[in-house]
């Protein structure tokens, strides 16, 4: 079965300098570091909790991974979920008649890994992972979101319910921009799809026009933002005042994706 979101990937041109910020700075620990000479990356792991983040480097110029930084830039390559039984889960997603990449098994990062092609995902890279024994494991929370952008939020939630077992158990809105939020958890995150309300909305000409994908940024909660923000001020990092949420009784701000090697940061504290 699938048991959770085990990482976000990000690609990005220097696994060290981003390392400064996502070790030094945000105070996260590397669980893996490696070369995986099949795929031509290099991977690091960092625990956040009960999830983690992956540092994707190209180590040769002839690789998916370097053809996908050249086109795009540093950004979100991926989601991964764990499974304990990556071959079944495997033969049960093809039965759903949906497109994957790996019909079998490859080693990876993660442990024995397997993508799902984005066109079966509401235009999300999804991973597979079965880690090894001893792999970094913790009942701390971790990221609080992520997000996707869908045009039909029913029609992708049950796609992914389908697929990776989350079920929508809330919607949010719509807002005052004309958009609805589906939550769906996995662990103690959310992953929360983004839908416009109408087809006026402007969410709506946006998926139109660059299609629907998940938005390149990870929502981390913290207990004192105020003084997050400081923090991140005095290391020289550019990150504005904190403001009311979409979420309920949630404050937020964030680390731009320019700043933070192509996966933006934000940060958000609820009231409680």
């Amino acid at each position: 079965m699938i048991t959770g979101l085990h990482h976000v990937a990000v690609v990005l041109p220097d696994a060290d300098l981003a390392l400064k910020f996502f070790r030094d700075l945000m105070g996260l620990t590397v669980t893996a570091d490696q070369v995986v000479e099949e795929q031509g990356v290099r991977g690091v792991l960092l625990a956040c909790g009960e999830n983690e983040i992956e540092l994707l480097q190209p180590t040769r110029a002839d690789t998916g991974v370097s053809r996908f930084l050249d086109s795009r830039g540093p950004t979100l390559h991926h989601f991964c979920f764990s499974t304990d039984d990556i071959r079944g889960e495997l033969a049960r997603i093809e039965a759903l008649g949906l497109e994957i990449i790996d019909k079998t098994p490859r080693v990876g990062l993660a442990g024995e890994v397997a993508f799902i092609h984005p066109r079966s995902m509401h235009g999300v890279l999804v991973e597979l992972a079965q880690p090894p024994a001893g792999a970094h494991a913790s009942t701390a929370k971790g990221f609080d979101h992520l997000a996707v952008r869908v045009s039909d939020l029913q029609a992708a939630a049950k796609r992914w319910n389908d697929v990776v077992g989350l079920p929508l158990v809330n919607t949010i809105g719509p807002s005052d921009t004309g958009t609805l939020i589906g939550q769906m958890p996995t662990g103690q995150c959310m992953v929360e799809l983004i839908a416009p309300a109408t087809p006026e909305a402007a969410l709506a000409k946006q998926i139109a026009e660059n299609g629907e994908g998940a938005a390149s940024m990870v929502a981390i909660e913290v207990q004192d933002i105020a003084a997050e923000v400081a923090r991140y001020r005095a290391a020289g990092i550019t990150i504005p005042d904190a403001t009311p949420g979409v979420l309920p009784n949630s404050v937020r701000t964030s680390i731009s994706a320019d700043q933070a090697f192509g996966l933006s940061i934000q940060l958000i504290q609820f009231k409680r």
